[in-house]
């Protein structure tokens, strides 16, 4: 079996027992270093470009995958895409 790389990943999930779910398997999987979690669309979007309570870059790195939730309050996921 080839090595995975291990990721920072932005989960972008409003229902808190999904995000859990998801966040269990891919830290008993050993397939995040980090995970960085967005309960709407809004937040998902201040995290990107670093606004709000992210506008520290050193805080809230560029992710290299980002699970996208597409039903989301405040923005919706296909706008958030």
């Amino acid at each position: 079996m080839a090595d995975t790389e291990v990721l920072d990943i932005l989960l972008v999930e409003d229902n808190e027992s999904h995000a859990e779910l998801v966040i269990d398997c891919l830290t008993e999987n050993h397939l995040a270093r980090t995970i960085y979690h967005a309960g709407d669309g809004r937040e998902a979007l201040d995290y990107l470009f670093h606004q709000g309570r992210y506008c520290e870059v050193s805080s809230s790195p560029r992710p290299q995958v980002i699970l996208l939730d597409l039903r989301l309050p405040k923005v919706d996921g296909l706008d958030v895409l």
